[in-house]
């Protein structure tokens, strides 16, 4: 057939359309694989995904990864979506957001697989120039036209449905209609010139009427060279053959100048999987490159003809060489690799009984506004193939047919004929085309940029969201000091309590850099162990009985170190029962000391119960305690949004010291209460959590070795990571290694992770084994180690290098992110760690 000089498609009903040949064709949407930052072990998985897809099509194939930009009206939908009377920070940072977009946007590849559905037999060769027929005549003489009748249709259906059924399930074929037909042309005239609009996919709905797309589908003006640009006076010819471009114009849109590129010559000595991705090489770069794949699947038992006349080929060869000249020049050299391809080429293809052979003509286009742009972008995509021995070619002449090669339902060119590639599937599926690295959620706050290959998109998170979907929310970040893993963790606290969230941290810092984000954010408690404002009284902050009796009694045991199986514990659990039988009016642990050292206590006891005073005494005396034993301190305000505990020079035991009974009676007192406060705390933070299943809340505990480090904080963590999701509650734990978060069980429960900057190799092992245990490899190692956010000789990080990471996200996907802190400005100030430069006071 003549190669494709106008709009093709005719007729379009469900996911079938005709063209004016009167061939039918098929078209689904497929997703990508995520195949970016992966394992050697994960990508040869990918690999085989794609072999598997290729192998189960036979005949024509198309298919098109298309880059589309995302608006920011679209993103900010996505923004706002389920956020409840939206706070006036929260609509501040969606428009410097939306700001930020329109001047840098966003989008991802989409990926569509276009086949036919009629076979080339001679019935069906005939009903096709049947229908061409009618059409032509009918459009002469200016006729009704009339649509392809039910029982093709029908036809056409079963085939489209066993073709359906072949695609690895996998790639999740879904079948598209006229909307995505309408979107995949007006890309395709529109590209570079205009930012794409976002596809939307609409699910295909049975109808009994055929439709005439040639009203909504562009029939676009090309001129090669752009010769309309030209001025009236004629170029010199060498300027003419630099102009290897093509011109797009609608009528609708500023023009679209596009250059396209097809596969030429493959490196001689063939190539390595996976280094060698010869179609996902695109996607490495950030220019917006789309491709085209125009193939011809055949089975190997039907190319075994073929190869047979090859081998016949070769031999008369060789007896026409034996039966020549003597000569050694030359001699029988290119004869003898012929051959062994040859061989090679047959061993492939019996490698499998489901081996195929692909005729592939790959094809890439890049598009701008302007033809020099245009072109450089090409030559950024030429110059990567040419530098691992790839050849790109720009037919000059070609590029119009090129560009109809892109358009569903054309006839495949005379110049991607002329280029076709001849391989087997399993080699072919070494190029990887279908991937997606995508991370995060449908919809949320901006957290970071995912950056794991050239097209960056923005990473949402909502766990609130995740937690109604019946997902943990919980996130743990590590890193060494100044690697960004604080700044992530307040980036999540900052947006979530612009979202309505409330928050709860345990801040260790000197600079009480959380108490700082708090207060800025929001009304807010902070409770300075050294310098309280509030109390932490159990018997003051709690109202319900059973809650007072039980949460005293837990910090009293540990705090006095006696065990509720001691005279101590059980007396002191005997005196709280009183509560709950309203015996007895106290309320405070002021009054419960007085109360104990008073002749009020039963005579049995009272030895007992003084020699518990007494103990309070000691604890009730040091700075620390009056956080706990001061009456004059108002209780601590549960209605606020926002509650930190600063705990700076709080001392904790060691493993030791809590692994050995006699080191635990001689630890100091300090060791003690801060052992003592922080499973206490860590109770609170659970309490607040519990109270509104209907309020999300997030519990942060940033270095939370300090609470990890009891086991009484490590069992209330692990408690909330179980059970927070039913109580719209989600923690979030940074630290510097793996082993710091907790024994493997907490460190388990923990779905989101985050990995930075860890210059000590071993421990940057163990944080990986934690991210995946596949990614504890020397390749990622190496990128923990040296390439995240990687400091100058100067020791400072670049600022477009700053907040780099590692993320495995609710899905087990991992990518490559560099967080993003807050748009709005006084939210950025409060999220940033680094203390501030010294003041170089002036000389007199």
């Amino acid at each position: 057939m003549a190669d494709t000089v106008r709009q093709p498609i005719r007729w379009m009903r469900e996911n079938v359309f005709v063209t004016r040949d009167g061939v039918a064709y098929g078209i689904w949407q497929l997703d990508g694989q995520a195949y970016g930052l992966g394992t050697i072990a994960q990508k040869e998985s990918v690999r085989a995904k794609h072999q598997d897809l290729f192998q189960a099509l036979t005949g024509e194939v198309m298919l098109l990864g298309l880059v589309t930009s995302s608006s920011p009206d679209t993103l900010m939908g996505k923004l706002l979506q389920d956020v409840e009377r939206p706070s006036q920070q929260w609509l501040e940072e969606c428009s410097l957001t939306y700001q930020d977009l329109s001047e840098n946007p966003s989008g991802e590849r989409l990926y569509f697989l276009i086949t036919p559905l009629s076979y080339k037999t001679p019935n069906e060769l005939w009903s096709n120039f049947r229908r061409s027929f009618d059409l032509t005549v009918s459009e002469i003489a200016r006729l009704p036209i009339r649509p392809p009748a039910e029982r093709a249709f029908n036809t056409w259906k079963a085939r489209m449905s066993q073709i359906e059924k072949n695609i690895p399930a996998t790639f999740h074929p879904q079948r598209v209609g006229i909307t995505a037909v309408r979107w995949i042309t007006d890309h395709l005239v529109s590209r570079g010139a205009d930012v794409s609009l976002p596809y939307e996919h609409r699910a295909v709905t049975e109808v009994r009427e055929w439709i005439n797309p040639s009203s909504c589908l562009p029939d676009p003006l090309l001129d090669e060279g752009g010769l309309s640009d030209m001025p009236d006076e004629t170029l010199p010819q060498t300027k003419l053959f630099k102009r290897r471009f093509l011109k797009v114009e609608t009528g609708d849109t500023e023009p679209s100048y596009q250059q396209f590129s097809i596969m030429g010559l493959t490196p001689q000595a063939g190539f390595v999987f996976p280094g060698a991705e010869f179609i996902n090489f695109a996607a490495s770069i950030s220019h917006d490159i789309d491709f085209a794949l125009r193939l011809v699947i055949t089975p190997a038992d039907r190319v075994q003809a073929k190869n047979r006349r090859a081998e016949n080929n070769l031999k008369d060869q060789y007896r026409q060489r034996q039966s020549g000249s003597d000569s050694i020049v030359g001699g029988s050299g290119e004869i003898d690799k012929s051959a062994r391809a040859l061989q090679e080429y047959v061993t492939d293809l019996s490698a499998t009984d489901r081996e195929v052979e692909v005729a592939a003509s790959i094809i890439f286009s890049s598009a701008a506004p302007s033809a020099e742009i245009a072109m450089d972008e090409m030559k950024d995509l030429r110059d990567l193939y040419t530098s691992d021995e790839w050849t790109l070619d720009v037919p000059l002449g070609g590029q119009e047919k090129l560009f109809w090669d892109f358009w569903p339902g054309s006839t495949i060119s005379s110049v991607s004929n002329e280029f076709a590639q001849i391989t087997t599937g399993r080699n072919f599926s070494m190029g990887v085309p279908l991937t997606n690295d995508l991370l995060g959620m449908p919809h949320g706050f901006r957290f970071a940029t995912n950056v794991t290959t050239g097209r960056f998109s923005p990473l949402l998170l909502n766990l609130a969201g995740l937690a109604e979907n019946d997902i943990s929310g919980s996130m743990g970040f590590l890193g060494e000091l100044g690697s960004g893993k604080s700044v992530a963790m307040k980036t999540v606290a900052s947006h979530s309590i612009d979202r309505n969230a409330q928050m709860v941290a345990v801040d260790h810092s000197d600079n009480q850099e959380w108490a700082a984000l708090a207060r800025s954010l929001t009304r807010a408690n902070v409770i300075d162990f050294m310098r309280p404002d509030w109390s932490l009284d159990p018997l003051r902050i709690y109202h319900h009985p059973t809650l007072r009796v039980r949460e005293t009694l837990n910090l009293l045991t540990m705090m006095l170190g006696v065990s509720v199986k001691d005279d101590e514990g059980v007396v002191l659990n005997a005196e709280l029962k009183k509560l709950l039988n309203k015996d007895l009016e106290i309320g405070s642990l002021s009054q419960l000391r007085h109360h104990l050292g008073s002749s009020a206590v039963d005579q049995a006891d009272r030895h007992v119960a003084r020699r518990i005073a007494r103990l309070m005494d000691v604890f009730a005396d040091i700075d620390f305690g009056a956080t706990f034993f001061d009456p004059a301190l108002p209780p601590m305000d549960f209605s606020a949004q926002a509650t930190v505990f600063c705990t700076h020079g709080m001392a904790l035991p060691n493993t030791d010291e809590l692994n050995n009974a006699q080191a635990r009676k001689e630890m100091s007192i300090d060791k003690t209460m801060g052992r003592s406060s922080y499973a206490y705390l860590a109770s609170v933070g659970r309490n607040i959590m519990y109270a509104d299943d209907a309020q999300e809340t997030l519990f942060a505990v940033d270095e939370c070795h300090h609470m990890t480090g009891s086991p009484e904080g490590t069992a209330t963590i692990s408690e909330a990571l179980k059970t927070g999701r039913k109580h719209k509650g989600a923690v979030v734990l940074g630290t510097h290694s793996a082993s710091e978060l907790g024994p493997p069980q907490l460190r388990g429960l923990i779905p989101q992770r985050g990995v930075f900057r860890t210059r000590d190799t071993e421990m940057a092992k163990q944080n990986l084994m934690w991210l995946d245990p596949s990614y504890a490899i020397e390749e990622y190692v190496d990128l923990v180690t040296r390439d995240l956010s990687p400091m100058d000789s100067s020791g400072t990080v670049p600022l477009h290098r700053r907040g780099e990471g590692l993320f495995r996200d609710h899905l087990n996907r991992i990518g490559k992110i560099k967080v993003l802190i807050p748009q709005a400005e006084n939210r950025a100030r409060t999220v940033l760690t680094s203390p501030p430069r010294a003041r170089i006071e002036a000389q007199p």
